[in-house]
């Protein structure tokens, strides 16, 4: 269960490489499918009935009400009729999550399932062995009957030597899971791999987790070469497919060596042929796209992807990713693009930009960038912003210098102050990413961020707060005494064995997360400057949703410049 917006670039990507290679794909987004399949009024209608009635269930109680409305508030975040009002926006998708909650109440009591997020109080996604555990009892999950139903039934009929399920975030876990068993069980002769960024951070523990036993294989990191060698091999596993980790007959577990393409212009164009573009919650067509692979700083202390020995950076070259986002219009009428990049390098955001201003195409984009100090001349702003650029993601982490000194971001704060005027006179919105709880942050550090925020409320849009988790595999992780670190704890859960943890407690040199949350919830997000802010940032699905309030915060005038 995953925030249903866009399509998913990775399967696209690997669709047009393997097609390009006479091996023929299809793609099916089973995130977007299932969640539309629940998110119907006569199937809720039976689930509550079901479990025993409206009268039954507390949370029930506001299904009648939600079922007259929930075509309109499906319709609603399909069009730009939520987003031209903050409240009205607000409403529709509380409402909306609150349907897909009652299905999931009338399901289990142990289940509770968000638009963006899916847990099971029976399992653990932290735990392999519990991940195994519900697998092996499909019937407990909130997708059995589109699974069974809907999509194993579609999968046969492709008749598949391979079935890859990609994996990008926790909350797929325990679902993919269920599916990858539900596969085995109906066609036990297709060859079931696992991957996407989620499974790839389990690389180097794999062997000692059960995650092999979902499946027949996994391919960690990028997915073109291997793929294409096991398609090419009808799924039979072996030391000449790169990436793969398999068991052989006997139980040993076989690591084969990374290979990847060796720049960007080896692949295709991504190919979207397969996206429903009538079912994302998008006001219009949204494709993402990558203008590198690999981030071009990779230095911040607290990135696990700094010090991965599979990271190589491959930057698209302009004229190419110009092609391909006109290819991307031409074949879909995408007209809005989303750069899932870490961090965008400035020159590309200027080619982008210049080639839509050069060409009068009708695109608008928004990414993540980095507080660079280019960023600073009006000129190059106000080129971003003629040439589509509606939204920057940006990392600003803290406004305490030291800080970000010590995160190696390589960011001044007079700079940061500066390049926020800039995109707020260029009429580009900004989504500014916060980080409260480092190791060596006190009150003094989190109170500098807090004035800052206040003073630039006018050109800051929208807020994502966090408190740090210490990553696996971060310069901090792997040195935490040279990060103000004095103590590391792994987490914990009474029965479990939390073997798929990604990060871990700790202690350091600083006020602490307790600190740290509560100034969060008692100052910072209740500063009248900064609660505004944080109260816009679109509910539940956060960046994705925000770039589509360009016109109610801008203007239409504005938002078509």
């Amino acid at each position: 269960m995953e925030k249903a917006c866009e399509p998913l670039l990775g399967i696209a990507t690997l669709k047009a490489f393997l097609e390009l290679h006479d091996v023929p794909c299809e793609c099916i987004d089973a995130n977007v499918e299932a969640q539309d399949w629940i998110l119907n009024a006569d199937r809720i209608d039976a689930m509550v009935a079901a479990a025993g009635g409206v009268a039954a269930n507390r949370e029930f109680r506001a299904w009648p009400t939600l079922r007259r409305q929930i075509d309109r508030l499906k319709a609603g975040l399909r069009s730009w009729y939520a987003y031209e009002d903050e409240n009205r926006y607000r409403t529709t998708v509380t409402s909306l999550n609150r349907a897909l909650g009652v299905a999931a109440a009338a399901t289990s009591p142990h289940i509770r399932a968000t638009l963006s997020n899916y847990e099971d109080t029976r399992y653990c996604d932290m735990d392999s062995g519990s991940v195994l555990d519900a697998a092996r009892a499909p019937e407990d999950n909130l997708f059995f009957p589109w699974f069974r139903d809907v999509l194993i039934p579609r999968i046969a009929a492709l008749n598949p030597s391979v079935v890859g399920l990609s994996f990008i975030f926790r909350s797929q876990l325990i679902p993919g899971a269920v599916l990858a068993g539900m596969i085995k069980t109906a066609l036990p002769d297709v060859h079931v791999t696992l991957g996407g960024e989620l499974i790839s951070a389990w690389v180097d523990i794999v062997e000692d987790t059960h995650l092999l036993e979902l499946g027949d294989s996994i391919i960690p990191y990028e997915g073109e070469l291997p793929l294409l060698a096991l398609a090419r091999a009808d799924g039979v596993c072996g030391e000449d497919v790169p990436n793969l980790i398999w068991r052989d007959v006997d139980g040993r577990v076989h690591k084969n060596p990374t290979k990847k393409v060796h720049a960007l212009s080896e692949v295709p164009a991504p190919d979207y042929s397969w996206a429903r573009w009538d079912l994302y919650f998008s006001p219009v067509r949204t494709a993402a796209m990558v203008t590198a692979r690999g981030c071009y700083w990779n230095r911040c202390t607290f990135c696990p992807e700094v010090v991965n020995p599979e990271t190589l950076l491959r930057v698209a070259q302009v004229p190419r990713l110009a092609a391909d986002m006109d290819e991307i219009h031409e074949r879909y009428g995408v007209q809005h693009f989303h750069f899932i990049d870490s961090a965008l390098p400035p020159r590309t955001m200027v080619g982008v930009a210049q080639h839509i201003i050069d060409n009068n195409r009708p695109y608008t984009w928004y990414g993540f960038s980095r507080l660079e100090r280019v960023l600073r001349k009006p000129s190059l702003t106000q080129l971003l912003a003629q040439g589509g650029c509606r939204m920057l993601k940006l990392g600003l982490e803290t406004a305490s210098q030291r800080l970000l000194d010590g995160m190696d971001k390589r960011q001044n704060v007079d700079d940061v102050s500066a390049i926020l005027r800039n995109l707020r006179a260029a009429g580009i919105m900004v989504h500014a990413f916060l980080m409260f709880g480092t190791p060596r942050e006190v009150h003094e550090d989190a109170e500098a961020t807090r004035a800052f925020i206040a003073e630039h409320s006018d050109c800051v849009q929208f807020l994502n707060c966090s408190l740090m988790n210490l990553a696996h595999g971060s310069p901090m992780g792997l040195d935490p005494p040279a990060h103000g670190i004095t103590g590391v704890t792994p987490f914990t859960i009474e029965g479990r064995t939390l073997d798929l943890a990604l990060y871990s407690n700790f202690e350091g040199e600083g006020w602490g997360r307790l600190e740290a949350r509560r100034f969060l919830h008692r100052e910072f997000l209740k500063d009248p400057d900064v609660r505004p802010l944080h109260v816009r940032t679109a509910a539940i699905y956060d960046s994705n949703h925000s770039a589509f309030f360009h016109a109610m915060l801008f203007g239409a005038e504005s938002s078509a410049a």
